[in-house]
């Protein structure tokens, strides 16, 4: 089952991890995705995802600083648990605005 997380991208760097076993060192970019949504009872509630993409997608996502991202989950369960990761055979989106809140003037915030 595929999902999308969508947030707006608040930072992006590179990040790099040694391989224990052959001391090589490998760069990504790591995005800091802020998600918000209201509880039930209207209230707030933000979180925040940090993301790897290709080390070859940094300066895109540093001129997409404060633009709303869409990116492609998968979500997978079998016996021994359940995941929920990127999907890399799908592509991501760039966005001014939430696509999740209308345009109109009013936006009732509490959960349905």
């Amino acid at each position: 089952m595929n999902y999308l997380l969508i947030g707006m991208i608040r930072g992006a760097k590179t990040v790099t991890r040694t391989d224990k076993a052959t001391k090589q060192v490998n760069a990504h970019c790591e995005v800091t995705v802020q998600f918000e949504d209201y509880d039930k009872q209207g209230e707030l509630v933000l979180s925040v995802e940090h993301i790897n993409f290709p080390i070859s997608t940094l300066d895109e996502m540093k001129s997409k600083l404060n633009k709303f991202i869409a990116v492609p989950y998968q979500f997978i369960s079998t016996p021994k648990g359940s995941w929920l990761f990127p999907n890399e055979d799908m592509i991501y989106s760039f966005y001014d605005k939430n696509p999740l809140i209308s345009n109109s003037t009013s936006v009732d915030k509490k959960a349905s």
